[in-house]
């Protein structure tokens, strides 16, 4: 069976059509007006030769059929291309599709049309290094329905490119690649919708597994409402595409590689993904607004300097990362700078372990941003580095909050500064802090930068158990205002455990500068330990 008609005839066929190797079910071209009705069942067996083909038509089509089986082997299964006029080309049927080097869908050429795929529990199934769906000329889609499934080889699973996702969203269930360049790519897809990938319940694994890509598993770049649900990501990104990776503070992340990338990308969803793996990052951002992680882990991520679990570049809008795990990143495990915006970050029930030369949770807040950060029920451990570090710089706004949380083990516990002309304002409560062993310095560092005048640092550090190990050249609480700014710092009710050889509480003031410091300690029990054992006489 076939057909390739041109012309103005409307068509409508409504019995089966099967077509063995070589041929096609449907192959219409330079149709203009006229719509076009399969509603029949269609079958193309043997191989080769695309299924459908669609070239350069105007006119609406209807694929209707219950059941639409295509085996194309080397070829495009669905190769569309060209369709103009704003027609629709709908696909309510149920499609199976398998291909080797082919493509499962191409929506190819240069394209003003509408594709809509509504029919559900689509498979593709390209085994060799064909493509999955692939979508690029162009125009409108939507893919709708439960049940939508793509896998792919070294193909790129799904790459919706220079295209518009339409208000119904595309959505699979599941999207796996093994050893593609890219398993997934969106790249200016407008904001309309976006791309939905569910899995099944909470079960790992079940939106699909992108492992062993050279490039990024999956990368989104001007694009919106990106919602990604029970994925794994393994060894996604084997490629060192960066050289040095170093800049993040400017935004210069655009060249790394990462298990996912995302860039100029507002409202995007990530539940149960879990990356472990990958040369470079984990999770790559730049101007990302209303990030959300959740139920999520990232291990073992990158091998040189500036390689991190999270490497995100102006992070904005209500963003929150909750009971997510981060360990084994070869830098930070989650490295965040910004220069402008507005951001409200909440991060819960998480953890940052065993960072191989970097920190646990790590903030450089620059420019003019406003950002306000509250860190609860967290667990920062055994990093290199320090376990929870935030900085402020040039005229940032920088509101945080450390509650709850635990910070053991790290180079400083808690380290927070002021510089340039900033303003933070620090609480700090019911936190248990402790630097145990060697290479384990101060447990809270409140620093005002030195040769700097303009900032003002407010802190309330209160209601904390903090402690030192037996000989650690490590202070319980260092404020120290080095430059010219204001601290005005709050250090009340803790209790602490000190076994160390410098101080419980030091405050130390004017080393580069006319400083202002105003402390006020008071209701703090301090136990004075001798080698970690007796108390102290005083």
């Amino acid at each position: 069976g076939g057909a390739n008609t041109g012309g103005t005839a409307s068509i409508s066929y409504g019995g089966t059509i099967n077509t063995g190797a070589g041929g096609h079910v449907i192959n219409i071209q330079d149709h203009s007006t006229g719509a076009v009705t399969f509603s029949g069942n269609l079958t193309h067996t043997g191989g080769s030769g695309s299924s459908i083909v669609l070239d350069d038509n105007s006119s609406n089509f209807t694929f209707s059929g219950s059941a639409l089986n295509f085996n194309s082997g080397s070829s495009n299964a669905i190769n569309i291309t060209d369709q103009t006029g704003g027609s629709t080309i709908a696909f309510s049927g149920v499609l199976n599709i398998d291909t080797t080097t082919g493509t499962g869908v191409n929506l190819g050429g240069t394209n003003a049309a509408n594709f809509n795929f509504t029919g559900g529990n689509m498979t593709i199934d390209a085994t060799g290094s064909g493509g999955g769906f692939i979508a690029t000329g162009g125009g409108t889609v939507n893919v709708t329905g439960s049940g939508n499934h793509i896998a792919s080889m070294t193909g790129t699973a799904l790459n919706i490119s220079n295209t518009t996702i339409g208000a119904s969203d595309v959505t699979f269930q599941d999207i796996s690649a093994n050893g593609a360049v890219n398993g997934i790519v969106l790249n200016n897809t407008g904001s309309s919708g976006g791309l939905i990938v569910t899995g099944t319940g909470s079960t790992d694994g079940s939106g699909g597994t992108i492992q062993s890509t050279t490039g990024r598993g999956a990368s989104f770049i001007n694009t919106s409402d990106v919602s990604l649900s029970n994925m794994n990501f393994t060894n996604a990104g084997t490629s060192d595409l960066d050289a040095d990776n170093s800049g993040l503070s400017t935004g210069d992340n655009l060249a790394t590689n990462a298990a996912i990338h995302l860039q100029t990308v507002t409202t995007v969803n990530l539940d149960n993904i879990n990356i472990s793996g990958g040369a470079e990052q984990g999770i790559n951002g730049n101007t990302v607004a209303n990030f959300t992680l959740s139920n999520s882990s990232i291990s073992n991520v990158g091998n040189e300097a500036d390689e991190d679990g999270i490497h995100f570049f102006n992070m904005s809008g209500a963003s929150a990362i909750t009971n997510t795990t981060i360990t084994g990143s070869f830098d930070d495990n989650l490295n965040l700078q910004t220069q402008s915006g507005n951001l409200d970050l909440t991060i819960t029930g998480s953890s940052a372990t065993n960072s191989t030369q970097g920190s646990g949770y790590l903030f450089g807040i620059r420019g003019t941003t406003v950002a306000n950060i509250s860190l609860d029920g967290v667990s920062s451990t055994n990093n290199f580095s320090g376990g929870i570090v935030a900085d402020a710089f040039d005229t940032a706004t920088m509101n945080l909050r450390v509650n709850n949380s635990t910070s053991s083990g790290n180079n400083d516990q808690l380290s927070v500064s002021a510089g340039d002309s900033s303003s933070v304002d620090l609480e700090a409560t019911g936190n248990t802090l402790s630097s145990v062993a060697a290479g384990d310095f101060v447990v809270i560092s409140l620093l005002g930068s030195a040769f700097d005048t303009g900032y003002v640092f407010d802190a309330r550090i209160h209601g904390n158990t903090i402690s030192v190990a037996d000989e650690l050249a490590a202070d319980g609480v260092f404020v120290f205002n080095a430059g010219g700014g204001v601290i005005n710092a709050a250090i009340t009710d803790n209790t602490i455990t000190y076994a160390g050889g410098q101080r419980a509480i030091i405050v130390q003031q004017g080393q580069d500068g006319a400083a202002t410091t105003r402390a006020t300690i008071t209701g703090n029990n301090i136990d004075l330990l001798l080698n970690g054992g007796n108390n102290a006489d005083n």
